[in-house]
């Protein structure tokens, strides 16, 4: 079985045509990946024991964070080997986001990748790495949920497409 070292192969060229970099290139633009970056887990456990000197406290190292154009963290990347399924490590994945304060989380094995936005819902498998411009239209979606569950579902509704203009 291909080791995770094997399936980072595959995803940093998955990254890099996305966009992504992880050197600056020759037009100065900066990289905008960071690699095995600390990160300390956000945990939903209110009586956690993080003892005297917060010895316990949970963190560890994302895979990849990618950065927008400020430099600043917008997504993580969960990278797993070929024979794990990527959603196994769905949680780990949510705690380095939270940890660093984004929404976006892709989860791959090299074969199989998810994107997940915290904000809407479950992960949902992608063929991609989706660039910076997409994140951001992603993050501006907001759905009005008052307004979806005012809309009549008979037996004629396939989907709304677009608002009316």
């Amino acid at each position: 079985m291909p080791s995770e070292a094997q399936a980072r192969i595959t995803i940093n060229k998955l990254l890099e045509a996305a966009g992504r970099r992880f050197l600056p290139d020759a037009s100065a633009r900066r990289e905008n990946i960071v690699c095995e970056q600390r990160v300390s887990k956000k945990v939903f456990a209110p009586n956690l024991d993080l003892g005297a000197d917060f010895e316990h406290v949970p963190g560890g190292f994302v895979d990849y964070v990618l950065l927008n154009t400020d430099g600043r963290p917008v997504a993580v990347v969960e990278a797993k080997k070929e024979g794990i399924e990527p959603l196994a490590a769905k949680e780990q994945a949510r705690a380095y986001a939270l940890g660093l304060g984004v929404s976006h989380i892709f989860l791959s094995n090299g074969l199989i990748h998810y994107y997940w936005n915290l904000r809407q819902g479950n992960p949902v498998r992608v063929s991609r790495f989706l660039p910076l411009e997409e994140l951001g239209k992603a993050a501006e979606w907001r759905p009005d949920s008052a307004q979806l569950a005012a809309v009549v579902v008979d037996e004629n509704y396939i989907a709304v497409s677009q608002d009316a203009a």
